[in-house]
């Protein structure tokens, strides 16, 4: 099982490698890559700072600069999904059905949307195209 915050799983869609620092990215991708390979993984979702959280350079004593933003996102989610564990495959397949105009409004503070990658990350899934 792995602890990830919520909305972690949206920014998986979008990553392109690009990060606050590379030690940062590196971590980013290493995880990510650990969870989308493995479908069937159990996620234990929790809204404090997980193993990505842990490398970033924007979580200050141990609370991110943006924690009002990314809170109201994993809370979303957590409710989107009801429930606190969920399989790789399972988050995903509820992601697929989520409103495209929901994922706009959940996203678009961040400081990565502009970059346009995360709703081209979205898109892909809702296509089938990102994961097998």
């Amino acid at each position: 099982m792995v602890k990830l915050r919520p909305h972690h799983l949206l920014c998986f869609l979008g990553f392109r490698g690009l990060g606050y620092n590379d030690h940062f990215a590196q971590n980013f991708s290493k995880i990510r890559s650990k969870i989308l390979k493995n479908p069937t993984l159990l996620l234990e979702l929790e809204i404090q700072p997980d193993d990505i959280c842990k490398n970033c350079p924007e979580l200050i004593n141990g609370l991110c600069r943006s924690n009002d933003k990314v809170i109201k996102k994993d809370e979303f989610l957590l409710t989107f999904f009801n429930t606190r564990e969920i399989s790789v495959k399972n988050a995903y397949q509820k992601i697929m059905v989520l409103e495209e105009s929901k994922f706009i409004a959940l996203c678009q503070d961040c400081e990565w949307y502009p970059l346009g990658f995360c709703i081209e990350g979205f898109r892909n899934l809702k296509n089938k195209k990102l994961f097998p």
